[in-house]
């Protein structure tokens, strides 16, 4: 089972149509992302206090249906892929009635702080997404 996040959808989220705006799913997965982390034990905040970092290389949506203000939001987040310097996770939005609203692939690389550098997935993130039910061996 993935992790999941709950979120509704706030007044400011939504564009004149009265929908969410497009780009506001990337930041609910990426809330989702650090709420995973956090559960897994290892707050983002200590990623940036590290010797490595995850910047996002690649991002791809699909929108399936509108979701709208007060909407109450589930996110799972899984690993869906993991390279030998990179993490991709899929996101899935569902609706209060189960239906997908939107499905997202983020791919993250590993880079050394001190090189700029890509560097090997490091165990401790391995581990905490294990924790967080996010990775399945």
């Amino acid at each position: 089972m993935p992790f999941v996040s709950h979120r509704t959808v706030r007044f400011g989220e939504c564009d004149p149509a009265r929908i969410v705006y497009f780009s506001r799913y990337f930041e609910y997965a990426h809330e989702a992302y650090e709420d995973m982390l956090e559960s897994g034990g290892f707050p983002l905040q200590e990623v940036f206090h590290g010797s490595w970092a995850m910047p996002l290389v690649r991002a791809e949506s699909d929108y399936t249906r509108p979701s709208r203000l007060g909407d109450k939001l589930t996110l799972h987040v899984a690993v869906d892929r993991v390279g030998n310097r990179s993490v991709r996770y899929a996101v899935e939005v569902l609706g209060e009635d189960g239906e997908q609203r939107a499905r997202l692939l983020l791919t993250h690389a590993v880079i050394s702080q001190e090189t700029g550098k890509t560097c090997s997935v490091p165990g401790d993130l391995l581990e905490a997404l294990r924790r967080a039910g996010a990775l399945k061996d």
